[in-house]
């Protein structure tokens, strides 16, 4: 068995899921999967909460073989399983895009939530092909990448966004309509503590580093802010997608200045008091059902190796 002694015993390793739950098994396989699988991390590593991380990161006290569990997107699957996690004493940092909770909202709603909520349709709308006026200026939604990304950057530069004549399939008082995808602001508020920390996963998860100066800073702003207004302290940020060439020196600049006390990427690697902490690693579990044996191997970092390895060799 993969454990204390045998695999890269020093550091910080943060595990990241996005899902629980996989077609072709039943939600009770799912969940004895998510109970094993917690099992082991209780008995093989000191589990921490996102909170700890912050602030060992920030006095340079780690603790010894920890270990933080994070989610990211908040996907409404996640309040299925919140009752394994609490029940194993299991510690959880989900990463919320705003966008995509704020669209799971019911009844009135902040204005921040409202234009988190239309930037996030026009953003991922997939119906048939629009036109949106914004102050004189047409733009096709629903076809060229190119004009959905400008008709977002001139909304968010508009004088007031409100008075906009938005087509209805796009309008922001459609929220909480169709099938559940996220959690909504309301219940990430609700589920939110020491133990279940709610961090940030930008509005709309788009590639930040190729985004305007204007949307990026609204990207992270308008996260930091909604979060914050409804859940509380909101100190941590990850990513979206996370790879090489979705964040650089102006995203970690950007995040910084919102208030983010930290930020996590999905390259495999152990954190350390050294680590930059706009640039902390993570290691990414499967969007698949896996066995526990690889769920060990993952967990314990033998991919860290490898990636060392294959680094080394790469070189030249």
């Amino acid at each position: 068995m993969v454990g204390r002694s045998t695999v890269l015993n020093t550091g910080l390793r943060a595990v990241l899921f996005h899902h629980f739950f996989f077609d072709g098994e039943s939600s009770d396989d799912a969940r004895e999967r998510l109970k094993r699988q917690c099992d082991w991390l209780c008995r093989n590593f000191n589990l921490v909460t996102l909170g700890e991380v912050q602030r060992g990161l920030a006095t340079d006290a780690l603790p010894p073989n920890a270990l933080l569990v994070t989610i990211d997107d908040a996907k409404i699957e996640i309040l299925s399983v919140l009752d394994i996690f609490q029940s194993f004493s299991v510690p959880i940092g989900i990463f919320a895009c705003a966008g995509w909770s704020a669209r799971e909202s019911f009844g009135p709603v902040s204005p921040d939530i409202a234009l988190a909520t239309l930037v996030t349709n026009i953003q991922w709308y997939q119906g048939a092909p629009l036109e949106l006026n914004i102050e004189g200026q047409i733009f096709g939604i629903g076809g060229d990448r190119d004009q959905r990304t400008r008709a977002i950057d001139s909304i968010l530069t508009c004088a007031d966004w409100s008075k906009l004549a938005i087509p209805p399939e796009l309008d922001w008082k459609r929220q909480g309509r169709g099938a559940r995808v996220c959690c909504s602001i309301d219940e990430l508020a609700d589920i939110a503590s020491e133990r279940i920390a709610i961090g940030g996963h930008s509005v709309t998860h788009i590639k930040l580093a190729t985004a305007s100066s204007t949307r990026l800073h609204y990207e992270v702003g308008a996260t930091q802010k909604i979060l914050t207004d409804s859940i509380g302290h909101c100190g941590a940020f990850a990513y979206p997608y996370g790879m090489q060439g979705t964040h650089d020196d102006a995203t970690h600049r950007a995040i910084r200045e919102a208030g983010f006390e930290l930020a996590f990427l999905t390259h495999s690697g152990l954190i350390s008091a050294g680590t930059d902490r706009f640039r902390l690693p993570r290691i990414s579990m499967p969007d698949r059902a896996m066995s526990q044996a690889e769920f060990r191997v993952r967990a314990a970092g033998v991919g860290i190796a490898y990636r060392k390895l294959k680094s080394l060799f790469s070189v030249g």
